[in-house]
């Protein structure tokens, strides 16, 4: 345990030399002044911030590597990202039963390594047929 506070000194003393210094990122110095401020509301505000971007980036990685694991190729895909979920809009081919099960059980797994943290996919899967356009607010990922 010393030596885990030991390090952690180490690495606050090093990140006091960057901003004395003037070279610490704009990520750093943000960091420390944020935490400088006292400001328990912006802190808490920040360290949310951060957790919602760890978790979420960890959450798509984790969906597009089991949907790639199933060789699944829908014909759309769009990401509507916020905080803390992730909304999935998939196009198949007509009664293309592999992909929606790829993208059902894709976002089954994620969601039961990510759920416990309060963060999860909900998807809409449709068929080519239903000829219905990508809603605005989502981001195309395969077009």
């Amino acid at each position: 345990m010393r030596a885990w506070f030991d390090d952690l000194i180490g690495k606050l003393r090093a990140d006091e030399l960057l901003l004395e210094s003037n070279m610490a990122t704009e990520g750093q110095k943000q960091f420390y002044n944020t935490l400088i401020s006292g400001n328990e509301d912006e802190i808490h505000a920040s360290a949310r911030n951060s957790s919602s971007l760890y978790f979420i980036k960890n959450l798509v990685f984790d969906y597009f590597n089991e949907l790639k694991s199933y060789n699944s190729h829908p014909v759309k895909l769009a990401l509507d990202l916020s905080d803390a979920k992730i909304l999935v809009w998939a196009e198949i081919e007509d009664n293309d039963e592999a992909t929606e099960d790829a993208l059902i059980l894709a976002e089954a797994k994620a969601n039961a390594k990510y759920s416990n943290y309060g963060f999860h996919i909900s998807s809409t899967i449709i068929e080519k047929s239903d000829r219905l356009p990508v809603p605005p607010h989502y981001q195309s990922v395969i077009a």
